[in-house]
């Protein structure tokens, strides 16, 4: 079986063996898929704006052509070099124009096939598994650690470093398609730099508040943060958070969801806890996760709000949603007077 996974895929595709003459780039995260299909083909033909050394096809192009996948395999390099075709979007559907390629003699042209997922039955890849001269490459959806160590290569390779606490809010919430965390990134690189006077070839040193200015999620941050304050009971903290959550466009419902959430999970915690389950390994097993910035606090606020308390806080925040709908009242001045009343609450536990 000549398949290549993870690491092995990735190197394979970096710099394809000269043994392999085609490769098939499947798999769920369509990011990846696209990323080492470009690097493979990058290795054979340099420029990917040479169109004399490198064919550009869609599936629609072999659907309309069945011939055109033969055709531009065997054609020759128009002033020398390395040749590479290209195929995106293929699957089973035109495997037999694929098939019928390979069965050509196309010297050291690099044919280079993206798919989406492929069951195991696929054709395709019954075929790319078994031939020693072809090569399977799946690309799965990341997990923590890939996705960590891609943004730590990535981040190294553009001469920047990112702080722990920043790494940790950003991995928390970066998508698992390779194309879409590229892109945040590189977003990321460009704001750090701009925000920064360096010196030539100094490293940019990325910084949590770098991290959480840039974000698309920037106004989650100010969410967390609110309810932190609520369930600690720090009332000129709510305000400001609240007004801030307000300013960057964030309506009063979704401000009310978002206490209520961390309502939510201290009555998880707080009710296992209870039957002797430990507060420790409650808060690790959250999910979505405390980021750990909060979890001291969270931890503290779990010794603060017995059961009762929590479920009349939940009340709370349940009757402010309902009235924001329905009253006709100002459903900021609601929200406002609601998670106030429940911090005032937590204070006094204090």
């Amino acid at each position: 079986m000549v398949a290549f996974k993870a690491a092995r895929g990735e190197r394979v595709c970096a710099e394809p063996p000269d043994t392999i003459r085609a490769l098939l780039i499947y798999g769920a995260n369509s990011g990846l898929v696209r990323e080492h299909a470009k690097a493979a083909v990058k290795f054979a033909v340099q420029d990917l704006s040479d169109a004399f050394r490198l064919c550009q096809l869609d599936a629609r192009d072999i659907t309309n052509d069945p011939a055109r996948i033969g055709d531009e395999l065997a054609a020759l390099s128009f002033g020398g070099g390395r040749r590479a075709v290209w195929l995106k979007d293929a699957g089973d559907n035109i495997a037999d124009s694929i098939l019928a390629g390979l069965e050509i003699d196309f010297g050291d042209t690099l044919f280079v096939i993206e798919c989406a997922n492929l069951s195991p039955r696929s054709a395709l890849r019954k075929v790319f598994e078994k031939e020693p001269d072809l090569a399977a490459v799946p690309c799965y959806e990341d997990d923590d650690n890939s996705l960590r160590e891609y943004v730590s290569v990535f981040l190294s390779a553009e001469n920047a470093a990112i702080d722990r606490d920043a790494l940790v809010w950003l991995l928390s919430r970066l998508s698992t398609d390779r194309m879409q965390v590229r892109s945040e990134l590189e977003k990321l690189i460009l704001y750090a730099t701009a925000s920064a006077d360096l010196e030539p070839q100094a490293v940019t040193n990325i910084t949590f508040e770098m991290v959480t200015a840039c974000s698309a999620d920037a106004g989650q941050l100010s969410l967390d943060n609110l309810a932190d304050a609520v369930a600690s009971g720090d009332l000129a903290d709510i305000d400001r958070f609240l007004q801030l959550a307000f300013e960057q466009g964030i309506q009063p419902i979704g401000a009310i969801r978002c206490v209520n959430r961390r309502f939510a999970q201290l009555h998880f915690v707080v009710g296992l806890a209870q039957d002797g389950g430990s507060i420790e390994q409650l808060i690790a097993g959250l999910r979505p996760p405390i980021f750990f910035k909060y979890r001291r606090a969270f931890q503290r606020q779990t010794m603060l709000w017995p059961m009762l308390r929590i479920a009349q806080a939940l009340d709370i925040l349940n009757e402010a949603e309902i009235a924001c709908k329905t009253t006709g009242m100002p459903s900021a001045e609601i929200c406002a007077r609601a998670l106030i009343r429940i911090g005032g609450a937590a204070r006094a536990g204090k």
